[in-house]
C-alpha cells in the first residue's frame, strides 16, 4: 500500500531536495554513489531529493561534504533564491 502525503512538502524541503539532485546530476553521480559517499542509504537520499523526508543536520552536512560544497550552497543559489 502506498502512503499518500496529506500536506504538500514544505518549500524549503523542495528547494533542498532540488539542490541536492541538481548538484548530484551536475557531478554525474548516481543516487547510489552519492549515498555511499555520504554514508546514508540510497532510499533515504531518494526520499530527501523528493522532499518526502526532512533530513537531520548531520545528514545535510555529510551530503554537502560528499558533493564538495558548503552547507549554505544547498539552501541558497547565487542570486539569493533557493535553487530549482
Amino acid at each position: 500500500m502506498t502512503r499518500r502525503r496529506l500536506t504538500p512538502p514544505a518549500p524549503e524541503l523542495l528547494a533542498l531536495g532540488g539542490a541536492i539532485r541538481h548538484l548530484r546530476r551536475e557531478r554525474e553521480l548516481s543516487q547510489e554513489a552519492l549515498a555511499y559517499a555520504a554514508d546514508i542509504h540510497p532510499k533515504h537520499l531518494s526520499e530527501i531529493e523528493r522532499a518526502n523526508k526532512d533530513p537531520r543536520s548531520t545528514t545535510v552536512v555529510r551530503l554537502a561534504d560528499a558533493l564538495g560544497v558548503r552547507v549554505a550552497e544547498l539552501y541558497e543559489a547565487d542570486d539569493g533564491k533557493p535553487p530549482t
